[in-house]
């Protein structure tokens, strides 16, 4: 008789230990023969007169399997599902196991904080001036490059004024119009003031009409008002004139000061619109633009000097405060003050960054 393993409970999910269970479970494997019947018996019938139970070796067609290698494969078996149930809990959490204590962060600095002494400040030129684009243009044409060095009154840019010249040439058409009606005007005038004259001495004469008389008086009021919308209408077609003239001698942008170009807005040959910049001239050498936090309010004055630590050099420069702000910067929460250089030297650039030193006070 087969012996049947003892039943244990299962680790869901360990397919290795399962498989080991099953094997280890079966004490006695039949075995059939090739050929063999399916609807035969498995063991054949033993002779007349054997006692199968009193006689040790097995029958037939099964295989012995040692009854010491199934307990020790079944223990084997239970150990690993023992382990690997364990594994499992742990896995989903085990609220015996301690929960490890948070430990805050340490706080990381604000790197808005300026911890560098001193004040942050810009070099800006002293002088500068930006070229606008009066009107709207298909495209600008420049005539200087980054860095020339300009004149004030030098041409510095064309911008296309095709649409201004087509504008013009109708004005000046519409023009022509214009005194071509005043004359045609002027002619009926004096027709309708000889009509007039002729009814008169008919009139007076007592061969004429007082309606005729009327109707020519009316003829020279029209005539006279037909003149004078005639040279109303001349007068704003030169007005037009002279505005599109103005407008195309604008479409050549010049400098406006002396200096260099410090930037150009738009490439070569490119749209711009109306109120828009199209390039930037600079001159006059530097001063110092800087900003003094709230909470240091006081700590320099007009007239005051400081030193200037230039980014890039090692060399400190003196600058003499010129003004303060009286109130806060709404959007920076800074006071915004300026200082100039004294002797500054010839290579330093507008918009390097540098810092302002207050001195101690006496």
């Amino acid at each position: 008789m087969t012996r049947e393993p003892p039943r244990r409970r299962r680790c869901t999910g360990d397919r290795k230990t399962r498989q080991i269970t099953r094997f280890a479970g079966t004490s006695a494997t039949p075995t059939r023969p090739r050929g063999h019947d399916p609807h035969a018996s498995d063991v054949p019938a033993p002779p007349r007169g054997h006692d199968h139970r009193a006689s040790d070796v097995p029958p037939p067609g099964l295989t012995a399997r040692p009854r010491g290698h199934a307990q020790l494969a079944i223990l084997a078996a239970l150990l690993a599902g023992a382990i690997a149930c364990r594994g499992s809990t742990r896995d989903l959490g085990d609220p015996t196991e301690p929960i490890e204590a948070l430990v805050p962060s340490a706080e990381r600095p604000d790197d808005r904080l300026d911890d560098k002494p001193g004040f942050i400040a810009v070099l800006s030129p002293a002088s500068s001036a930006d070229v606008m684009a009066p009107y709207t243009s298909a495209s600008a044409r420049l005539a200087v490059k980054l860095g020339d060095m300009v004149a004030r009154g030098a041409v510095v840019a064309h911008l296309d004024d095709r649409q201004l010249r087509q504008e013009l040439d109708a004005a000046r058409a519409q023009a022509r119009t214009a005194q071509a009606t005043i004359a045609q005007a002027e002619v009926d005038k004096r027709g309708a003031e000889i009509v007039l004259a002729r009814e008169k001495t008919a009139v007076a004469n007592g061969v004429g009409s007082p309606a005729d008389l009327a109707g020519a008086e009316q003829a020279v009021a029209k005539a006279v008002a037909t003149l004078g919308f005639a040279r109303a209408t001349a007068e704003e077609r030169a007005t037009r004139i002279t505005q599109l003239q103005a407008h195309l001698a604008e479409m050549t942008l010049t400098a406006p000061i002396a200096g260099s170009v410090a930037a150009i807005y738009p490439q070569d040959g490119a749209r711009v619109e109306e109120g828009r910049p199209v390039l930037r001239v600079i001159s006059g050498g530097v001063f110092v633009k800087f900003a003094i936090p709230a909470d240091k309010a006081g700590a320099v004055k007009p007239g005051d000097l400081v030193d200037v630590r230039v980014d890039r050099r090692d060399q400190l420069l003196t600058a003499t405060v010129g003004h303060v702000a009286p109130e806060l910067d709404a959007v920076a929460q800074m006071i915004l003050a300026d200082a100039d250089l004294v002797n500054p030297p010839a290579d330093l650039q507008p918009g390097t960054v540098c810092r302002i030193l207050p001195r101690p006070r006496k």
